[in-house]
């Protein structure tokens, strides 16, 4: 019986290239799972960091000075200024004006999280304004609402 010799002219060379295919066989129904567990594990973190936590009005601040649905219409103003590239920020001051600390949160909770401009991505209302005001105008808003907020 004859011999196979590998093109390297070393027959132990194929025994071992046998060994290394048949390990790597053994290796990736491994790597799978462990890329589909990595997976699963940032989608659920993302999920859970990325939620939006709603602010719950205070009982020592005087009662809201705007209803549920006059906030909601607040809010839905404030996001209707949002253009792709800028924003409105005289539609955002009127709408803030004039509100209590919880009537603001009331206006945040129905704001919810909102796509910002092109590349602002989900933001809730306060991250919203830091990231679409320079400092100037978040101090006219934070005059507004008494500095509780900024």
């Amino acid at each position: 019986m004859k011999k196979k010799v590998s093109k390297l002219g070393n027959p132990v060379a194929i025994v071992a290239g046998a060994k290394v295919v048949e390990k790597s066989a053994e290796a990736i129904p491994f790597l799978i799972k462990l890329f589909a567990v990595c997976g699963l594990g940032y989608y659920i973190y993302n999920k859970y960091t990325d939620r939006f936590v709603k602010i719950k009005e205070n009982s020592s601040y005087a009662a809201a000075n705007v209803s549920y649905a006059q906030a909601k219409g607040k809010a839905d103003a404030i996001n209707g200024s949002i253009g792709i590239v800028s924003n409105d920020f005289d539609t955002v001051y009127k709408q803030l004006a004039g509100l209590n600390y919880n009537g603001f949160v009331r206006v945040y909770n129905a704001f919810g999280h909102k796509k910002g401009t092109l590349l602002g991505g989900d933001l809730n209302l306060i991250e919203w304004l830091q990231n679409q005001f320079n400092s100037y105008q978040l101090q006219q808003l934070s005059f507004l609402l008494g500095g509780a907020f900024f």
